[in-house]
């Protein structure tokens, strides 16, 4: 499934300037279906703790990976800007369940192990992404669509299969529909009212916004700025995972040793802060080349570090901080692309990899708020 969901989630990115030429969007039209699809995933992140309730995350997670296949045919069909928008948005609206129920799911049914799993999960993302960069110098170009075709038929052999996996999942209660008990709408987002997580969710927030850009604008800056063509565009986006990758690798085994993931979270900041500034000065492809591969270190083992420090801080309330998690990305989705976007466009793609840096630092300052406010936990 992971391999699956990285050949899957890589497309956009990579595929991003032949979907512009086909389809007649711009580079602020495409900042505003990055950003306006977010809508979709905020309709779904409301939704979530009452779907949840009502059929279970492994049910919610099924349909998730259905509506995502639909979503991504729709996107291989479009030719036209707002007809790859509402595709794009569709898939954004129910591939939201599979990605935040998915890493409840692997939680409940193997608990002893989620500290070792959850970092696992993502090297394997990152080892598929490298592969899929493979896949993708073949289908890049004017053909593209035919990537969203497999990717579909893909999605609905996986419905099938977890499918018939549903009396298994059966077994494990938590996976299931919950008790009904009446429990107020907030409630199912308490944990932001308080300081310690609210700060640690700003963090997600430009953290995650900023990852998410990293998918598109530095090839972006391949292709038009150092006038990559599409296999070097591929090598690049290749390269960014070798070094997401061994950030992720390196990461396991810092996590048993460590008594708090914040040391490496720290550094890991620091270290993307620089590289993006690095990667926006780098003048020739060669150096851009080694600039992809230490943003893609420093990138590479934050995601599996905070979801460790949110299990430490808040094991009672897992559905919860997963699906804070995952709209974490979305608030940060709905303002830093376009504002890239438009950076980009009035003056150049560095500019914009520049903001990136600055939106890494202040993403940050709320990792160390979080540390102050609750020193114990982080």
């Amino acid at each position: 499934m992971l391999v699956v969901f990285a050949f899957a989630g890589n497309l956009f990115g990579t595929m991003s300037a032949d979907i512009q030429q086909t389809c007649s969007i711009d580079l602020n039209q495409l900042s505003i279906i990055m950003s306006l699809s977010q809508v979709g995933t905020f309709v779904s992140f409301l939704m979530l703790p009452s779907l949840v309730k009502r059929i279970g995350s492994y049910r919610l997670m099924l349909l998730g990976i259905f509506g995502a296949g639909i979503g991504f045919l729709g996107m291989g069909l479009s030719r036209s800007m707002i007809t790859f928008g509402i595709s794009f948005m569709v898939n954004s609206l129910l591939g939201y369940y599979y990605w935040s129920c998915s890493y409840s799911v692997m939680v409940f049914c193997d608990p002893q192990r989620r500290t070792v799993n959850i970092p696992l999960t993502h090297l394997v993302y990152s080892l598929a992404s490298v592969a899929s960069g493979l896949y993708i110098a073949k289908i890049k170009g004017p053909r593209w669509y035919n990537g969203y075709y497999q990717m579909t038929i893909v999605f609905l052999v996986m419905t099938f299969l977890f499918i018939i996996a549903l009396p298994k999942a059966r077994e494990i209660p938590a996976l299931m529909k919950q008790p009904k008990r009446k429990v107020p709408f907030l409630n199912s987002f308490s944990l932001l009212a308080k300081r310690d997580f609210l700060s640690f969710f700003l963090f997600l927030v430009f953290f995650s916004s900023v990852e998410f850009c990293c998918s598109v604008y530095p090839l972006l800056f391949f292709q038009r700025l150092l006038g990559a063509t599409a296999s070097q565009v591929a090598l690049a986006f290749s390269l960014y995972y070798v070094g997401s990758s061994t950030s992720r690798l390196f990461i396991m085994p810092v996590l048993k040793k460590v008594k708090s993931p914040f040391t490496p979270l720290k550094a890991l900041c620091i270290l993307a802060i620089f590289f993006l500034a690095v990667l926006a000065s780098s003048k020739s492809l060669t150096s851009a080349y080694i600039a992809m591969i230490l943003v893609g270190f420093s990138f590479g083992a934050i995601n599996p570090s905070s979801q460790i420090l949110e299990i430490m801080s808040w094991p009672e309330d897992i559905d919860q901080v997963a699906n804070l998690h995952m709209i974490s990305s979305v608030v940060g989705k709905l303002v830093v692309p376009l504002a890239v976007g438009a950076i980009s466009q009035r003056y150049s793609l560095v500019q914009g990899l520049l903001f990136l840096s600055v939106t890494m630092t202040l993403a940050l300052f709320f990792l160390f708020l979080a540390k102050w406010l609750q020193p114990s936990s982080c």
